[in-house]
């Protein structure tokens, strides 16, 4: 039955050649137009996922109204990640990341501006998953001035030669042992670095207690099977603690008057699988995604 059919369809495609290629031309970029979609969608889809802790690890944002002003951002403050781990023990970890700048970094003849230069906490990588392929994440980012770098700023810069414990020089003011290399952060990462220096390099914005001054993203590894919704109940705590003795101290009124004033300060959880297609705060690392796009 089948044979017959293909023979009638193969009779009729001799018959009318012109009519028969334009129909399979258009099944043919349908057919692709198809498979670049769900491959487009997919890959949206997979975001963040490669961290093998994915499902652990949260942002924190920071909501705000002060005055007229209303804010939505997610840097938080230097003392947010210390305090989170102090406060609470369903908060395994929690790292601060910063790109202060894009630093001319030379080696030799070699000299470039790079605006992939961040700056981390040494727990970094046992939040995120990262692939060294030299270097010992334990301790890379122990001491002030290290920095691990890519794969392919190793080649950048480097050549042929071991990067291992050489010198880079920021911006003719630092110098900045390599002590790590790894592979090239994935395409499908909401953020993006070729260089990750020790946050102690900086140790004035590492160790700045102001809570007002939100200058950091803040990334914590939430205990297995730990509802964040609980964690975020316990944020005003938080605030109260911390944030509003320095609401008096800069505003001369207490947190509770500039709340019954119209006014909020506070904290929410992003988790990280959502933030390339569902975040779109102040001081995002980079442009996201859109979810309407992909649903």
């Amino acid at each position: 039955m089948f044979s017959s059919y293909l023979k009638i369809a193969l009779r009729n495609m001799r018959r009318q050649k012109g009519y028969a290629f334009i129909n399979i031309i258009g099944l043919a970029i349908g057919l692709a137009c198809c498979i670049l979609i769900l491959l487009y969608v997919r890959d949206e889809l997979s975001y963040d996922r490669f961290n093998e802790k994915a499902e652990r690890i949260y942002r924190v944002g920071l909501h705000g109204i002060i005055g007229t002003n209303e804010f939505n951002g997610a840097a938080s403050s230097a003392p947010m990640a210390a305090a989170l781990v102090q406060e609470y023990p369903e908060v395994v970890a929690a790292v601060r990341i910063n790109n202060f700048g894009f630093p001319v970094l030379r080696y030799g003849e070699k000299v470039f501006s790079e605006e992939r230069f961040f700056w981390a906490d040494s727990n970094f990588f046992d939040i995120f998953t990262v692939h060294f392929l030299q270097g010992n994440p334990k301790d890379a980012l122990n001491r002030p001035n290290t920095v691990v770098i890519t794969e392919s700023m190793a080649k950048k810069y480097f050549g042929d030669e071991n990067p291992m414990g050489k010198l880079l020089n920021a911006d003719r003011r630092r110098d900045y042992e390599v002590t790590g290399v790894i592979e090239d952060v994935p395409h499908n990462s909401h953020f993006h670095y070729d260089f990750l220096a020790s946050l102690i390099s900086y140790e004035q914005a590492a160790n700045n207690t102001i809570w007002l001054s939100n200058n950091f993203a803040t990334y914590l590894l939430l205990q297995e099977g730990y509802p964040p919704e609980r964690l975020e109940a316990k944020f005003e705590d938080l605030v109260r603690k911390y944030v509003g003795p320095q609401i008096q101290q800069a505003a001369g009124i207490s947190y509770d008057q500039m709340v019954s004033s119209g006014g909020a300060y506070g904290f929410f959880l992003q988790p990280l699988t959502d933030i390339h297609l569902y975040s779109d705060l102040e001081g995002e690392f980079e442009p996201n995604g859109d979810a309407g796009a992909v649903y």
